[in-house]
C-alpha cells in the first residue's frame, strides 16, 4: 500500500467500503419493500420467495468461487468486473414483468454482489498496515451503516416519487461509479501465473451447488410446506446434508481446495463463527419483523415505517465513533459481547410490551437500543474470530464467514417467518371465536361502525389485531434466543 499514489491511497479505502455498503443498501432495500415489488410483479408471497432464495443461493456459490476468479483477474478487475455485472442485474431486475424474471435477475445480481464484502474486507486485511487499517476499517464500518440505515429511507422517497422500479435502478448507476473508482484505486493484486493457480473443482462445485440450492429450497419453502405432510422437504433436507457433507469432506483433504476449513481447527474462530450466527439470526430476525409490525399489527404507512427505522439506525453512526475511541481501553471483549446481547434482549422484549396504540416515541427507544447490536456484538466479536489468522489463513476464514452468514440469514428468515405465521393463524382463530353474533360486545361494535360494510371493518380489525399479537410472539421467541446467546458468551473461555 506504501507504493501506491497519494490520490489512490485516499480513493482505495472509499471505494472498496462504497462496495460493500452497495451490496447492504441493496438487501436492506430489497428486504423493506418485498411486498412493493411483488405487487409490482404481480406474486404471491410463494412466488416473490423464489428471488430471496435464487439471490442468497448464488451468493453463496460466488463467494465460494471468489479465490478462484481473483487468481484469474486480481482484485482489482474481480471487483470492477463484480460491480458492472451487478448493474446489469440491477437494470435487469427493474425490467422484470413475472417473478421468474426476478428470481433470475436477483440471482445474477447474488453471484456477482454477495461476496464483495468478504473481498473488500481481505483488500483493508493484506493491503493496508496496522497503523492504516483501523483508518480503513472504519470507513469500512461507517458506509455499512449508511447502506443498512439509508435504504428504508431512500426507498420511501423513491415510491413517493417513482414506482417499485426504481428501487432496483438507482442502484446501477452507483455500482458503475464504484467500480470505476475501484479500477483506478485498487491496486492489481491476487493474479497467480497460471501453474500456480488452484484447480476449478467443476464437480465438487456442481454438487456443493445443488446441496445449496437445496437447503435454500427447504428453508423458503418451509412456510409453505410444514403442515402439509409433503415428504419433499425431507427429501431435499437429506440431498442437501449429504452434498454438503461431502463437499466438506473433499475440501478439507484436498491440497488446494476452493475454500480452506483449516480455520476451524481454531477453537476461537468456532466460537467466533457461534457467536456470528446468533448476531445474524437476532438482526436478520428483527430486521424482517419490524417493518410487518409497524405495517401490518400498527396499520402504519410504509413511509412512516421506513423514516423511523432509517432515522434510528442512522444514530449508529455516531455512536460508532464513540464506541472506537472507548473499546481499545476495554482489554476484556467479553465485557462488550454480553452486553450485545442484553440489548438485544431487551429490545426484543420491549418491542414484545408494546400496545396497539403505540406511537413513534416509544418505538424509537427500542429501536435505538436495537442500533448498539452491531458495535457490542459484531465489532468486538470480529477482533476475536480472526485474531489468530494473516494472509490467506485470514481470506479463507473471513470467506466461511460469509457463507455461514448467509446460511443463517436464510434460516432466520425461514424460523420466524414459520412462527409468526403459526401465531398469526392460532390469534385468528380465537378471536374469530369470539367476533359472533351471539357476542353482545361484538354487536355493539358492529353496530357503532359506519359505512356499508361494517363486518369488512370486522373482519380487518381482527387480521390487523393477530398479525399485532403474532408480531409480540415472535419479539418473545427472539429476546430468548437473545438471552442464550448472552449466557453463551458469558460462559466462554475463548472470550478475553
Amino acid at each position: 500500500m506504501a507504493t501506491r499514489p497519494g490520490l489512490d491511497r485516499l480513493v482505495f479505502p472509499w471505494a472498496i467500503a462504497c462496495a460493500t455498503g452497495l451490496e447492504y443498501f441493496d438487501s436492506a432495500l430489497f428486504s423493506f419493500f418485498a411486498s412493493y415489488i411483488a405487487g409490482g410483479v404481480n406474486a404471491s408471497p410463494d412466488e416473490l420467495v423464489w428471488a430471496a432464495t435464487s439471490y442468497a443461493t448464488a451468493a453463496v456459490l460466488g463467494i465460494v468461487q471468489q479465490q478462484w476468479w481473483v487468481e484469474r483477474l486480481g482484485y482489482r478487475r474481480y471487483l470492477a468486473v463484480s460491480l458492472l455485472a451487478y448493474a446489469l442485474g440491477a437494470l435487469a431486475s427493474a425490467l422484470c414483468q413475472s417473478s421468474i424474471e426476478l428470481a433470475l435477475a436477483r440471482a445474477w445480481q447474488g453471484y456477482w454482489i454477495g461476496p464483495l464484502m468478504g473481498a473488500c474486507r481481505i483488500l483493508i486485511q493484506n493491503c493496508f498496515p496496522g497503523t492504516q487499517r483501523a483508518g480503513a476499517i472504519r470507513i469500512f464500518l461507517v458506509m455499512i451503516l449508511i447502506g443498512s440505515a439509508g435504504a428504508p429511507l431512500a426507498g420511501s422517497i423513491l415510491l413517493d416519487h417513482a414506482q417499485w422500479r426504481m428501487l432496483f435502478a438507482c442502484t446501477a448507476p452507483l455500482a458503475c461509479l464504484f467500480a470505476l473508482a475501484v479500477w483506478l484505486s485498487v491496486p492489481p493484486l491476487g493474479v497467480l501465473a497460471a501453474a500456480e493457480r488452484g484447480e476449478a473443482h467443476v464437480w465438487p462445485y456442481l454438487v456443493f451447488a445443488i446441496g445449496q440450492g437445496a437447503l435454500q429450497i427447504v428453508l423458503q419453502q418451509l412456510r409453505f410446506t410444514l403442515f402439509t405432510g409433503s415428504p419433499l422437504p425431507l427429501v431435499l433436507t437429506a440431498l442437501a446434508v449429504a452434498a454438503l457433507g461431502w463437499f466438506g469432506y473433499h475440501q478439507w483433504r484436498h491440497p488446494r481446495p476452493l475454500m480452506r476449513l483449516d480455520a476451524l481447527r481454531e477453537r476461537s474462530y468456532r466460537t467466533g463463527l457461534t457467536l456470528y450466527v446468533l448476531y445474524y439470526f437476532l438482526s436478520t430476525s428483527l430486521s424482517y419483523l419490524l417493518p410487518r409490525f409497524m405495517e401490518q399489527g400498527l396499520g402504519w404507512s410504509v413511509f412512516r415505517s421506513g423514516e423511523l427505522i432509517g432515522v434510528t439506525s442512522l444514530t449508529s453512526l455516531a455512536l460508532l465513533f464513540g464506541y472506537l475511541r472507548i473499546s481499545p481501553r476495554i482489554t476484556r471483549k467479553k465485557w462488550l459481547i454480553v452486553p450485545g446481547f442484553i440489548c438485544a434482549a431487551t429490545t426484543a422484549f420491549w418491542l414484545a410490551s408494546m400496545t396497539p396504540q403505540v406511537g413513534p416515541r416509544e418505538l424509537a427507544g427500542a429501536l435505538l437500543l436495537r442500533s448498539l447490536l452491531i458495535l457490542f456484538i459484531v465489532l468486538p466479536v470480529a477482533n476475536l474470530t480472526f485474531r489468530p489468522f494473516t494472509g490467506d489463513a485470514f481470506s479463507h476464514g473471513y470467506r466461511m464467514k460469509n457463507v455461514v452468514k448467509q446460511l443463517t440469514i436464510s434460516f432466520s428468515t425461514a424460523s420466524v417467518i414459520v412462527l409468526e405465521q403459526h401465531r398469526a393463524a392460532l390469534h385468528h382463530s380465537r378471536l374469530a371465536e369470539v367476533a359472533t353474533p351471539y357476542n353482545p360486545v361484538f354487536r355493539q361494535t358492529l353496530d357503532a361502525l359506519a359505512g356499508p360494510a361494517p363486518l369488512a371493518e370486522v373482519a380487518a380489525m381482527v387480521t390487523r389485531q393477530a398479525a399485532f399479537m403474532a408480531s409480540l410472539d415472535a419479539f418473545v421467541f427472539v429476546g430468548a434466543v437473545a438471552a442464550l446467546g448472552g449466557l453463551y458468551a458469558l460462559l466462554q473461555r475463548d472470550i478475553k
